[in-house]
């Protein structure tokens, strides 16, 4: 039977003109959300990971019936979130960030978000001395060992009185009998609240239009006069500021045997509680403080085998977390799998 491996989109084509052979490099979905921009963000107020998501998807044109996103991220509630303009694909990668999460394209080009806590306790195979060539690797890597995580959080506070976030350093001209649209950047972004407005206007300059982002907004203005105009485009706001809080996790067993071996994860602004900060600093230390937590294997290869799916291999349990397949004549394929816990 047939085994769906993806859907992709051709980039390079080499086809020399002494072979009936063609090479093409093909890239799934995630790369088409690399070259878009998600420059619509506004600040959002208590919004769950699930929910940006959404917004993120969406805005990338995708349907709900092409990604699928795990609903475990509802339960992660952020108290405001933005984004500056990015790609698509960041956003992405930062919403999982903030969830513990993997984002990727499934083999039916849908795009996935789903936990990083693979809690699937069922092996959906078995791996045997007679699927696999010898030998079998559990390689120690002890550049990737930590027995101390450090979360920062990056709490927003709006301050309490609006402020001036944006003001034209040089007067703006508005031809006459005519509109000019300005998409203004903050000073201290993000920006919740903001109100623009012009500094002693003209008669028959106003503006008619101001869409707000969480970095800047796009302010249309007007000029019904039969002359250009001259103008000073102000924008009051409360910006959020920063007030950081730490956690960590912390073996003591494996402190004793090794010294402290430090990782301190990323910044990430959605990252606004405690209790979300612990939760991916305790996930981190159980998943990184053992230096033999991977396997690697060379077998026959099974191309119905998943990204995340549970195997056994000499009666331990892992997670398929790279899945290597190649055809030359034959199957045979490069499996690393992650201890379970």
């Amino acid at each position: 039977c047939w085994v769906p491996l993806g859907t992709f989109w051709s980039l390079d084509w080499d086809s020399p003109d002494d072979t009936l052979e063609v090479t093409v490099t093909a890239r799934d979905r995630m790369e088409l959300l690399r070259k878009s921009t998600f420059q619509t963000s506004q600040v959002l107020t208590n919004k769950n990971l699930y929910e940006l998501a959404e917004i993120v998807l969406q805005d990338a044109g995708l349907m709900p019936e092409e990604y699928i996103i795990d609903p475990a991220l509802q339960n992660i509630v952020v108290p405001y979130s933005w984004f500056n303009p990015v790609s698509h694909r960041e956003a992405l990668r930062r919403i999982a960030e903030a969830g513990l999460a993997v984002a990727y394209a499934d083999r039916d080009g849908k795009i996935r978000i789903e936990s990083f806590l693979l809690g699937d306790d069922k092996s959906v195979l078995e791996i045997t001395e007679d699927d696999y060539f010898p030998p079998l690797r559990a390689p120690s890597r002890q550049e990737q060992v930590a027995n101390e995580i450090i979360v920062d959080t990056q709490p927003l506070r709006p301050t309490e009185v609006p402020t001036e976030v944006y003001k034209s350093n040089e007067p703006i001209t508005i031809p006459a009998n005519s509109t000019k649209t300005i998409m203004a950047y903050y000073n201290q972004p993000p920006v919740i609240e903001a109100v623009a407005s012009l500094v002693n206007p003209p008669t028959g300059v106003s503006i008619i239009e101001a869409t707000y982002y969480g970095w800047g907004a796009s302010v249309t203005i007007q000029n019904s006069n039969a002359i250009n105009q001259q103008i000073t485009l102000v924008i009051n706001g409360k910006p959020l500021t920063v007030q950081k809080e730490r956690v960590i996790a912390r073996d003591e067993t494996s402190i004793v045997e090794n010294g402290v071996l430090r990782y301190e994860f990323p910044a990430n602004p959605l990252i606004q509680t405690l209790s979300q900060a612990q939760a991916i600093a305790d996930a981190l230390l159980t998943s990184v403080k053992d230096p033999r937590r991977d396997i690697e294997v060379e077998w026959r290869g099974n191309p119905v085998l998943l990204l995340g799916d549970r195997v056994t291999v000499k009666g331990k349990d892992y997670h398929v977390i790279r899945h290597e397949i190649n055809w030359q004549g034959y199957l045979e394929a490069r499996l690393t799998g992650r201890r379970a816990t």
